[in-house]
């Protein structure tokens, strides 16, 4: 299940702002690819930092708690990239690059682990449990001291 859909940057920007920001050749027409673009390099860009500490990407339908949380820093993300690749507009907004900031801060302070999800229950870990026997060497037959000369 993915974080955000296009539809939640369309939500987010509004629809002039989004045709703007995602059409790459006149500024005028919404261009999905574009915006689907941007929606997965925001959410690559949140489970890089996710992968440290959980199993990515999180479950969302496991934990619906989340859902919220992830999608509004995830859009945070997003908006930044959509306005920073656009051609048309010459800089981005301090609002949009403070808030960008934040979600940044929040994802490296959750890789860090001095943030917490709030789950319910935590979400899986980013490794498997591996509870396979080990193996041990018996102690070796001939030492350095036995072998001495030949």
């Amino acid at each position: 299940m993915a974080y955000i859909t296009t539809a939640d940057l369309e939500s987010r920007l509004g629809s002039t702002l989004y045709a703007r920001l995602t059409d790459r050749v006149s500024g005028t027409t919404a261009d999905e690819t574009v915006a689907g673009g941007i929606v997965a390099q925001a959410e690559a860009l949140a489970d890089s930092y996710l992968a440290r500490r959980y199993a990515t990407p999180v479950d969302l339908a496991t934990h619906p708690e989340l859902a919220e949380v992830l999608r509004a820093r995830v859009l945070d993300v997003a908006e930044y990239l959509a306005w920073r690749d656009s051609p048309f507009v010459t800089d981005v907004p301090e609002r949009v690059r403070l808030v960008h900031g934040d979600a940044e801060g929040w994802f490296v302070g959750l890789a860090a682990g001095e943030v917490e999800l709030p789950a319910l229950r935590p979400p899986a870990s980013r490794t498997a449990v591996d509870d396979s026997p080990r193996y041990v060497a018996e102690p070796r037959k001939f030492t350095a001291d036995e072998l001495d000369g030949l």
